[in-house]
């Protein structure tokens, strides 16, 4: 039986596209996005305070200047699952042109219902309360997600039925929106309040115990091997060679896993702690950084291809900042088999190489740093606290230029050629041209 392989080619695809534009995996990428700014304060307050030189050591000891420190890094990092119950709650609302902030915020009270604290004792001012951060950074990641879903989606749909209070027109919109988000709201809390009081009475923990132990405990482990990563590597650059966001599609599905990963990462490393991973966003981000640059140089200082030649000269400074997507399609390196083998296989092979010696201690662990987007090779190994990532940064760039300098020849005398055919065929056309002028005249 004949097998159309461009029917199995578009529903792939249109099977990755939904997959892609699914709401949920969206919220998640976007609400991740959104506290960027706020990881990245963290990164730099870890680097400020851990910033490995002896008298700058000696300097924030003598002066008790750790303190300060560890300031933005409770209230980011060490508060990253209040912060993306939020924040996914709220793309998650907008995605349905509903309030985001109400949602939002919705999302966020409910995640504080369900988290365990203590009453301390009665004071001037009111009773105390303790809440634990056990639960408040990457421990509660999941938790955080969930209940982001969980709310948001409550609030949406009461919100689309019209089972609200709705104000006459010549109210001001922020108090139309109060009254809006009462129904909802008193719904959404209630709902989340009982469900803390039957876990509580049944005796079985708070349900961060419950979804860490069942749920986020687990995926971690199946997350955190390199197989999974290099799995995660080979089908976003396969992705990619058919024309999909790669990483937009791949990393959705892992990114709750490695962002908790990355979370507990730079908290260690804060401290001082052994670091708990080798794997994550940042590993991966750190070792897939500069993929295509060794492909731009030849394409600018190497090429014989004219087309090549502009190309380069357009994508080098793109590629210094990770930026790959001149290349991706105007090499055009999307469905390009000449080029496949080292676009889909050599961020696998680096990420493979990183990982072993890591584990046999020649680099250290990342150290979970949030890196600016566009941040380029050296600079985002400094970051992730060593020269010796930064080094192996640099070793990277040779071995992919290595992996990419046999198929980039292949595919430079394929487009040599093409333009020497192309050539030809313009100057047959023009005698021809010249020819049938020659006739006109004549007759």
């Amino acid at each position: 039986m004949k097998i159309n392989k461009t029917i199995i080619q578009d529903n792939m695809m249109q099977l990755m596209q939904r997959i892609g534009q699914n709401r949920y995996l969206q919220a998640i990428m976007r609400g991740m996005m959104m506290v960027l700014p706020a990881t990245i304060m963290s990164s730099f307050a870890t680097l400020l305070k851990v910033f490995p030189v002896p008298a700058y050591q000696e300097f924030i000891a003598e002066h008790n200047l750790a303190q300060f420190f560890d300031i933005p890094i409770n209230f980011t990092n060490n508060f990253l699952a209040v912060i993306v119950a939020f924040s996914v709650a709220y793309t998650f609302a907008k995605s349905f042109n509903v309030d985001g902030f109400t949602a939002g915020l919705i999302s966020m009270i409910s995640f504080f219902i369900l988290t365990p604290y203590n009453l301390g004792e009665m004071g001037p001012l009111g009773q105390a309360i303790d809440i634990p951060n056990q639960w408040l950074g990457s421990m509660g990641l999941f938790t955080g997600i969930m209940v982001a879903f969980v709310s948001s989606r409550i609030f949406v749909a009461i919100t689309l039925k019209g089972l609200i209070i709705k104000m006459p027109d010549s109210v001001p919109e922020f108090i139309s929106k109060s009254f809006s988000s009462l129904v909802p709201g008193i719904i959404i809390l209630s709902g989340f309040t009982v469900l803390s009081a039957a876990i509580t009475i049944g005796g079985l923990g708070s349900i961060h115990d419950i979804i860490y132990s069942i749920i986020q405990a687990p995926l971690t482990s199946l997350g955190a091997g390199i197989g999974s990563v290099i799995l995660v590597s080979i089908f976003a650059q396969l992705l990619w060679f058919f024309g999909l966001h790669g990483h937009a599609i791949t990393l959705g599905i892992v990114a709750p896993i490695w962002f908790a990963m990355d979370a507990a990462q730079l908290a260690a490393f804060s401290a001082g702690n052994p670091t708990p991973n080798i794997t994550g966003f940042a590993f991966f981000m750190t070792y897939t950084a500069g993929d295509l640059f060794p492909l731009a140089f030849m394409l600018a200082f190497m090429a014989k291809s004219e087309r090549f030649k502009t190309l380069g000269r357009i994508s080098v400074v793109p590629a210094v900042f990770t930026i790959g997507e001149p290349m991706a399609y105007g090499v055009p390196l999307v469905m390009n088999f000449a080029l496949a083998i080292p676009y889909i296989l050599l961020n696998a092979v680096i990420l493979g190489g990183a990982y072993y010696l890591t584990v046999i201690d020649i680099l250290p662990a990342v150290a979970g740093v949030a890196a600016p987007a566009g941040m380029p090779i050296i600079l985002s190994g400094f970051m992730q606290g060593s020269w010796k990532i930064a080094a192996f940064q640099v070793l990277s760039f040779v071995v992919r230029f290595a992996g990419w300098y046999f198929f980039f020849k292949i595919a430079d005398k394929i487009a040599v050629n093409e333009e020497l055919a192309e050539l030809k065929q313009q100057e047959e056309r023009a005698q021809a041209a010249a020819s049938l002028k020659e006739v006109e005249a004549k007759s």
